[in-house]
């Protein structure tokens, strides 16, 4: 891999979406407009999402295994350019699978998922292989052992960390003294934080080690920190239909954006340019039939 590559660590589900203009009646049967089924999960999308933009194809590292349903994630994470390093490859469990009713009307949508809790996903000593001449890793969160020990290792070798933090978890505690970048949604809120107080966000992750953080929230302006200055970046008024992955997605657009050099406000706008494209379709992948590389 180039000296531009990226590594992400996380999860993977198959995602199966419908789009509604309005949600189902309660005990009822609906006729979906659109059906999207594919991989998901905060690290799958991002990757997909740097794939796509950079040209190059970066390896995600999670827990598919031997399972039927497992070989859908594959084989769309292979045909949209993302090498794939399973840690559970002879495990014959369902993998994570996520219901998901997109109301088209109000862009919004409602997921029932087990997430990867049920999946232990020890940590492989030749994941860290992939190390070798990349430019960024980004963890997500899920699969602590991986998440923590690549993290260490990317650390080392002085490689940028960057951290989708979606809602607090008991990992972050390890985990954020080894982020330099953190780009956090208005759910995350750790210990001793206020819900919706930016500044104490700020201070609290500054203290424990990221030296740039970013809060995102929908279509209100990213809310942004780093050495010597903070501010906020605007979002782009759009007609959205679908914002399922538009967080994940604006995660790997960042890192793409990141790798080109670009400084930490301007790769968050273009990446917020890039997720804002990805809510007018419906599903986390016809947003790149718009977006040249």
């Amino acid at each position: 891999m180039d000296d531009n590559g990226a590594v992400f660590i996380g999860l993977s589900t198959l995602d199966l979406a419908y789009a509604v203009d309005r949600y189902p009646a309660e005990d009822s049967k609906t006729q979906a407009d659109e059906l999207f089924l594919g991989a998901g999960g905060p690290a799958a999308n991002a990757a997909v999402a740097y794939a796509h933009l950079s040209g190059r194809v970066p390896t995600l590292v999670t827990a598919l295994g031997k399972h039927p349903l497992a070989e859908l994630i594959r084989g769309d994470l292979q045909e949209h350019g993302v090498g794939v390093t399973d840690l559970t490859p002879d495990s014959a469990q369902q993998p994570p699978v996520s219901s998901i009713i997109v109301a088209t009307g109000s862009a919004t949508r409602t997921i029932v998922s087990l997430d990867g809790s049920r999946v232990h996903a020890p940590f492989d000593g030749e994941a860290a292989e992939h190390l070798y001449g990349v430019a960024v890793v980004l963890v997500d969160g899920h699969y602590a052992e991986p998440s923590l020990r690549i993290a260490a290792a990317a650390r080392e070798r002085g490689i940028p960390v960057v951290l989708d933090a979606g809602r607090w978890r008991p990992v972050h505690t390890e985990l954020l003294p080894l982020i330099d970048i953190a780009i956090c949604s208005a759910a995350f809120t750790p210990p001793g934080v206020s819900p919706g107080a930016p500044a104490e966000l700020f201070e609290r992750l500054h203290a424990l080690g990221p030296a740039w953080v970013a809060l995102t929230h929908g279509a209100d302006p990213i809310a942004y920190s780093m050495p010597g200055e903070r501010g906020e970046i605007p979002i782009g008024a759009t007609h959205a239909v679908d914002t399922l992955g538009a967080g994940d997605i604006l995660h790997g657009a960042f890192c793409h954006f990141h790798t080109l050099g670009e400084s930490f406000p301007i790769a968050l706008a273009h990446a917020a340019e890039v997720a804002s494209r990805s809510c007018v379709s419906v599903g986390t992948r016809a947003w790149m039939a718009q977006t040249m590389r």
